[in-house]
């Protein structure tokens, strides 16, 4: 898996391995990760501006509801050029997430294959506070699983505050969405109204994703497991921080 990367990686091997002398891999893993992030946050930025931007359309959309009235197909196509016309996405971006893959690709190959573009991977010989960087949960020895359950409880602890933080952050932009379009609820057809309750149950699932990095670090190598962890926690200082943004109270509608 991932072996079409041995062409680039064999660089990123040899330079890691050339490295190791003044800095351990691990901690290149960490600052790799930390530098991705990094290079992310304006794009993270730009994205919390573009949600309080298209919060405070709301109320233009209302207008626009009870202009048109049943006329769905006209309604949708008024929706869709008041965004273009205020230069808006009408949806939340998920580029940060996808850049992220094949850098995490890149970094599960180099800590699992014994052999990256036909030559010995030396980074499996490397080590975290003595467990080798490529060793699982279930396979390193009794005495070092400690660095793994410590690793675990860490991801958990930010699961729990980034689960908690995320449903805190859905209840006020729905309370500040009400207050720019009050009564919005009630202009909306039967199959509206149905299909904005699916859509909200869908929503209560979305902090639960945060505890699917705990069990990636209980299954995949100790390598991946510290870019994970690494992201997660900076994830979580990350949408704090973004969260002035959009936590400027919405004007009130005229």
């Amino acid at each position: 898996m991932f072996a079409f990367l041995d062409p680039l990686l064999i660089h990123v091997h040899d330079l890691l391995a050339a490295l190791d002398d003044w800095v351990p891999p691990a901690l290149v893993i960490i600052a790799l990760t930390l530098a991705v992030r990094l290079a992310l946050h304006p794009m993270n930025r730009g994205l919390a501006h573009g949600t309080v931007r298209r919060r405070d359309l709301q109320p233009r959309i209302a207008a626009l509801r009870a202009e048109h009235g049943e006329d769905h197909r006209a309604l949708q196509q008024a929706i869709l050029d008041l965004h273009r016309e205020e230069g808006v996405s009408p949806l939340p971006g998920c580029l940060p997430v996808l850049v992220q893959i094949p850098v995490f690709s890149m970094v599960y190959r180099l800590f699992t294959a014994t052999e990256i573009h036909g030559e010995h991977n030396q980074l499996l010989d490397h080590t975290f506070l003595g467990v080798g960087l490529s060793e699982h949960l279930l396979t390193a020895g009794a005495g070092d699983r400690w660095v793994f359950l410590v690793l675990i409880g860490l991801t958990l602890v930010v699961a729990v505050f980034a689960a908690r933080q995320m449903r805190r952050h859905m209840a006020q932009d729905r309370e500040r969405t009400a207050a720019l379009d009050p009564g919005a609820r009630e202009r909306l057809t039967d199959a509206q109204r149905a299909m904005q309750d699916s859509m909200e149950q869908m929503t209560k699932v979305l902090p639960l994703m945060s505890f699917l990095t705990v069990l990636a670090v209980v299954s995949l190598p100790l390598a991946a497991g510290l870019y994970l962890v690494t992201s997660a926690i900076w994830g979580l200082l990350e949408r704090a921080s973004l969260r002035r943004i959009s936590a400027v109270p919405p004007a009130a509608p005229a």
